[in-house]
């Protein structure tokens, strides 16, 4: 059983607010390591970190047709964004399989630290990719509130990476390498996500995206270590880095 309902603030109603803020975030993170240097670094690389940046510019432009009660436009650009995603998603895996392969190859194995973001930016794919299918078949079902969550989701996800920067290049007495920036950012995502489903139930809206997603930062945090550290996933990340 849900709470009664509760009058939502103002503020909270305003999607596109949140997701520009998203988007600041992430922009102002990628600028030292990416943006102010893309004439140095690879295609697939630039491709993928274009393409996310422009997904979460276009969940900005989506909530303010929403907003402005523009449904065609909206869906209009929800069909250009399939194919953005789909270039997000197929860059992404590729990002990954060459962040495996690193420099020497996989004939010695491969560094911890990067079989750790293989678990945790593989799993993250896949699970835009669940959100964005839920997010479609809620839109033609017509559940607004739903879809907006799950649109949500998707652009928080990447934020995760976009965060580790953020402590890497702002606070890097207390966070020094990647390896506790990853850490440093899940529990930040842990602590956000945590928040929204505090704030749903409050006002008596629950929704299960949130808390899909805080438990899916929960679970990164709990097992990272154990399972970037067992045999069988590195065997698995060097077959991947091999395809």
């Amino acid at each position: 059983m849900t709470n009664a309902r509760r009058a939502l603030p103002r503020w909270s109603q305003q999607w596109w607010v949140w997701f520009t803020a998203i988007f600041a975030i992430t922009f102002v993170s990628f600028w030292p390591s990416f943006f102010s240097a893309i004439v140095n670094i690879e295609t697939h690389i630039i491709i993928h970190g274009i393409s996310a940046i422009a997904w979460m510019l276009l969940t900005i432009i989506q909530a303010s047709l929403i907003k402005s009660s523009w449904r065609k436009h909206h869906r209009t650009v929800g069909y250009f964004s399939l194919s953005l995603a789909a270039v997000l998603v197929l860059s992404g895996l590729w990002v990954i399989k060459t962040m495996l392969f690193g420099d020497s190859g996989t004939a010695d194995g491969i560094d911890l630290l990067a079989v750790k973001f293989f678990y945790i930016d593989f799993t993250a794919l896949v699970l835009f990719c669940v959100f964005l299918g839920l997010a479609i078949k809620a839109a033609r079902q017509r559940d607004i509130p739903l879809h907006l969550r799950l649109m949500t989701c998707t652009a928080i996800l990447p934020l995760e990476a976009a965060l580790e920067r953020t402590y890497i290049y702002g606070t890097p007495s207390l966070v020094p390498n990647f390896d506790v920036a990853l850490y440093a950012s899940v529990i930040t995502l842990i602590l956000v996500t945590a928040v929204m489903v505090a704030s749903e139930w409050w006002y008596g809206r629950s929704r299960w995206p949130f808390r899909v997603l805080l438990a899916y930062f929960v679970i990164m945090l709990l097992t990272t270590d154990l399972i970037a550290g067992t045999e069988w996933f590195n065997s698995l990340a060097i077959s991947y880095a091999n395809i």
